[in-house]
């Protein structure tokens, strides 16, 4: 423990089990603690070194944009067109700021908002009305086939609005990487574990860049056409984190994605 510091949080103690005893408890216990710290130092670090490039350019634009609107005539087209590119610069700026104060709140605890008992297949259906509301070219194709009839097996004690952000997060991604055509949500449960399966048909990932995608600000290298600011899969590993759950990857470059997360049943979060 005497070891472990901010430099090498990275490290854990070696757990044995001997049938419950005290200290392998306490030593799991340890090393969940460290896990959340090393979400909140990496969130913290992420945060310093990246806000600052990315909020300089929309705050570039908007001053530059004013000095044009002050040089044009009052009414004119160069400055009617100033004006609303201030707008749209002003309007990005909130929300990378919104997403940043979420990537940073993410990294720390779940006790922003209160847990509660979450039946996921009924989260589903929320999401995908609040995707279609968004963007109603989506096509959402959610498969419920797999659940078993007792309830409990599809309930989570979760922080509602976290995890409908992190799961919104992924499927609006999907829709959108995919040129809105067909995106499967598929749900199963094997009993302890909770499986959110989203598939799309999309771009996909290069496979050079799959290793980056959950870093803040990280843009896939075929996704220029796309609007996005690189934060809402950083902030989705967080919350899902948060819940102890787990998130994996399957991509072909031009053929689409698979984003599966992984959460345990009947969570009860740090």
């Amino acid at each position: 423990m005497k070891k472990i510091k901010a430099e090498n949080l990275h490290l854990r103690l070696d757990v044995k089990s001997y049938g419950g005893d005290e200290m392998s408890d306490l030593a799991q216990t340890f090393n969940n603690m460290l896990n959340r710290l090393e979400t909140a130092f990496e969130t913290q670090n992420n945060f310093i070194s990246n806000a600052s490039h990315e909020l300089r350019t929309p705050l570039t634009i908007i001053s530059g944009e004013v000095e044009l609107a002050t040089r044009a005539e009052m009414g004119s087209k160069e400055h009617l067109a100033a004006l609303a590119k201030i707008k749209s610069e002003a309007d990005r700026l909130e929300h990378i700021l919104t997403s940043l104060l979420g990537l940073a709140q993410s990294g720390f605890n779940g006790k922003v908002q209160p847990r509660e008992l979450v039946r996921i297949d009924e989260l589903l259906w929320e999401i995908t009305d609040a995707v279609i509301q968004v963007h109603p070219e989506s096509k959402i194709q959610l498969d419920l086939n797999e659940l078993p009839e007792d309830e409990a097996a599809v309930t989570l004690r979760a922080n509602k609005n976290l995890l409908k952000l992190a799961l919104t997060n992924i499927v609006s991604n999907a829709c959108k990487y995919s040129d809105f055509k067909p995106v499967s949500v598929k749900l199963e449960s094997n009993g302890s574990l909770l499986s959110i399966a989203v598939i799309d048909q999309g771009i996909g990932i290069p496979q050079n860049d799959i290793q980056h995608i959950f870093e803040p600000f990280f843009r896939a290298s075929n996704t220029s056409n796309f609007k996005g600011y690189g934060v809402g899969l950083p902030l989705s590993l967080n919350i899902i984190r948060l819940h102890r759950g787990s998130i994996g990857i399957k991509t072909q470059e031009g053929f689409g994605t698979e984003i599966k997360v992984m959460l345990p049943v009947i969570v009860d979060m740090p």
